[in-house]
């Protein structure tokens, strides 16, 4: 009787030990094949400026996942300021900044906080449009805002020597146009940009929507409006265009210039009927 006892207490103990195994084998196939190593929002490696490698480790900033060239270099990543790491990111690779802006404006916001009833008399209006022309005021006294109005303004005159005032020079500004890489600023501006002034004389963009983040000496300007241009089919029609442009703007040697430039637009769908917007246009 007792060796009975014994002989099912010692397989109840063996299967007991392998079910945990074979339990923890399988939790540690579940973690395993559920581990996604997320793309790096980089190309170039933002300390050393090399080619992002697959081997290398990664960290997770402002919602993206940065890349790096080798083993190393997350370390010295790790040791900078977060005004820092942007200032990195936009010197070495652009890209990751735009993807930043893309990740802030897609992540959920916390609902506002309910609000107690407000039995106080309102400010009269006079009261906010004042408030209004303040923000709009400092808006147009920022630096970074200055430069992106500059550039619009410099493409309206097809004036190439202010455009290139406006960048960093010697290869260290970047372009995207419609999330394609163009390359540095002086490959955008003979390939692409010169010959389309040839058919967009006297371009002027009407800015709706206007707004700066800065991060040390490090800003992101982003700018949303409309424009239009002559059709290419009919020179007498003039085709209108959304547009939205990212200018990353940092500070070189006391004056700030465009590291890299983002220009999104798309054509505009006939409306029912014609309606004029209110707009500011830069001239």
């Amino acid at each position: 009787m007792n060796r009975s006892i014994i002989l099912i207490a010692s397989v109840s103990f063996l299967m007991a030990g392998t079910l945990a195994s074979q339990a923890a084998h399988a939790a540690f196939a579940i973690s395993d094949a559920t581990t996604v190593i997320a793309e790096s929002a980089n190309k170039t490696c933002p300390i050393m400026g090399g080619e992002v490698s697959k081997d290398a480790p990664s960290r997770q900033f402002k919602g993206v996942t940065i890349g790096f060239c080798c083993p190393g270099c997350d370390r010295k990543w790790d040791r900078q300021s977060d005004e820092r790491k942007i200032a990195l990111l936009a010197k070495n690779s652009p890209e990751a900044i735009t993807a930043i802006d893309a990740a802030e404006k897609a992540a959920p916001k916390a609902p506002d906080a309910p609000v107690a009833p407000d039995t106080t008399v309102a400010p009269d209006q006079a009261t906010d449009q004042a408030s209004a022309q303040t923000d709009a005021a400092s808006l147009a006294a920022h630096p970074a805002v200055q430069v992106a109005r500059a550039y619009l303004v410099a493409c309206g005159k097809a004036d190439l020597n202010a455009l290139n005032a406006l960048f960093l020079d010697k290869g260290r500004a970047t372009v995207s146009e419609n999330s394609i890489d163009e390359g540095t600023w002086e490959t955008y501006r003979d390939h692409h940009l010169t010959p389309e002034f040839k058919t967009m004389p006297g371009f002027a963009m009407s800015i709706t929507k206007e707004d700066v983040q800065t991060f040390g000496a490090t800003s992101i300007v982003r700018q949303i409006g409309t424009f239009s241009v002559p059709d290419s089919n009919q020179k007498d029609i003039k085709k209108a265009y959304h547009a939205a442009v990212t200018y990353i703007i940092v500070d070189d040697d006391g004056t700030p210039r465009i590291a890299h430039l983002h220009w999104s637009s798309r054509a505009q769908k006939k409306p029912d009927a014609a309606v004029a917007p209110t707009t500011h246009d830069l001239k």
